[in-house]
Formats: structure tokens, C-alpha cells, sequence
């Protein structure tokens, strides 16, 4: 009654300080939408999808991440010969490597994950689509997200 819209962050499931893992995994992402329509009607309610992943460095207590950009994670996976594989149950391409620098873990957002993510919007028919942050992203992430 007091709000246009509200917007969700879909993003930040695992994050700087928690364990390694997906920054917006499929299931996580449609529970949010789910408790959010609990409490706020669809039309009024925006999906925000993230630009970006985080490569996680070690394991248990002494692992660490960094944020990286669709663009950048991109050509951090070819650089580096990590080979990704898509994992149906997060909705993503998922990466393991071992390096000088210890384990390494990607759970990588691009078009396919994003794509199952604007499937929800449609699903629950939510207001729209937002996305954290601009410039983060490549270029053919915007044929996924245009709105029909």
C-alpha cells in the first residue's frame, strides 16, 4: 500500500564470510520469490539478477572469495583451463580447479543461468527484471533479459 514496487536481491546466498558456493542458485533464488509473494503482490514485485560470481579460493575456514563481473569471471575460466559443467540442481555452470593458489570453485552466471532466472519472473509473473550491477555483464546477456 505504500510502495510501487519492491525490489529482491536474488543474489548473495553465499557471499564474503560464508562458505563456498553459488551467489544465486535456481532453488534459492525461486524461494525467495515464493516468501516475497507471500507478503507482497507479483505486480508489484521486481527480480533482481546478478552480473556477477565469485571464485572461491581454499576450503572450510581459510577459504576466501572474489567478486567478479560475467565479463571478467568469462575470461578468468579460459585463461585459467577451468573446465565448467552444468549442474542442474543450482541452474548453473559449476568449475573446480586445483592451482598454486589451492582449490578453486566458480559457480558461473552467464546467459543459461540468467535465462532460468527471467523464467521465474515469467512463472510468477512479477513486475520485472533488475540486474547488480551495469557494466558487469557481457553483451549477449541482454538477449536474455529483453522483455516480450
Amino acid at each position: 500500500k505504500v510502495v510501487d514496487y519492491v525490489i529482491i536481491m536474488g543474489y548473495d546466498e553465499h557471499y564474503v564470510g560464508s562458505d563456498a558456493g553459488s551467489v544465486a542458485s535456481l532453488p534459492w533464488v525461486e524461494q525467495g520469490v515464493k516468501d516475497t509473494l507471500s507478503e507482497v503482490a507479483a505486480q508489484r514485485t521486481i527480480l533482481a539478477i546478478p552480473f556477477y560470481t565469485r571464485l572461491w579460493t581454499g576450503s572450510g575456514d581459510n577459504a576466501s572469495s572474489r567478486a567478479m563481473g560475467i565479463s571478467e569471471a568469462t575470461k578468468w575460466v579460459s585463461e585459467s583451463g577451468m573446465d565448467l559443467t552444468w549442474d542442474d540442481s543450482a541452474g548453473q555452470y559449476y568449475g573446480r580447479l586445483d592451482s598454486q593458489n589451492g582449490e578453486q570453485q566458480l559457480w558461473m552466471e552467464e546467459t543459461r543461468s540468467l535465462g532460468l532466472k527471467m523464467d521465474l519472473i515469467k512463472k510468477y509473473d512479477l513486475a520485472g527484471v533488475a540486474g547488480w550491477r551495469l557494466g558487469l555483464e557481457t553483451s549477449d546477456v541482454w538477449d536474455v533479459i529483453g522483455w516480450e
